[in-house]
């Protein structure tokens, strides 16, 4: 939904998981930072790029608290658990997001047109799942 080439996009793939949003990335050019907050899921996200030769910075931390001082990513991937309120994430993430922010969270999940800087640009629904591409503006009064 971003397109195909992510040529020199800072991308912050945030929630790691399995790392496969950020390797996707990566494999599209862009230059990748994996955060997950669980130190074992991110030596596994490391094992796997090395094995696939990728140049991927994972970090252990909390991408909701642990990266203050960070220059804001170009695209931020953000594949939380449906559990977590997806307002929420929104309203953490916001400051990292130096272009596009794309959601995906549980169908049904109601989220708003705009929140600060952040314009909702489009949605999609894929069976269980929905896909939320905010764009950052200036911020909306």
């Amino acid at each position: 939904m971003i397109g195909q080439d992510l040529d020199g996009v800072t991308v912050l793939d945030a929630y790691g998981g399995t790392g496969l949003l950020g390797l996707e990335a990566w494999s599209r050019g862009a230059s990748v930072t994996v955060v997950e907050r669980e130190a074992s899921v991110a030596r596994a996200i490391q094992r796997s790029a090395h094995s696939l030769g990728a140049d991927v910075d994972v970090r252990v931390a909390d991408v909701e608290n642990g990266m203050k001082e960070v220059t804001p990513f170009a695209l931020v991937l953000a594949d939380p658990p449906y559990a977590r309120d997806p307002r929420e994430v929104l309203a953490r993430l916001e400051r990292l997001v130096g272009c596009w922010l794309v959601l995906e969270t549980a169908s049904g999940r109601s989220l708003p047109e705009h929140h600060g800087s952040l314009i909702l640009e489009r949605r999609r629904a894929y069976g269980r799942t929905e896909i939320w591409v905010y764009m950052k503006r200036e911020a909306v009064p």
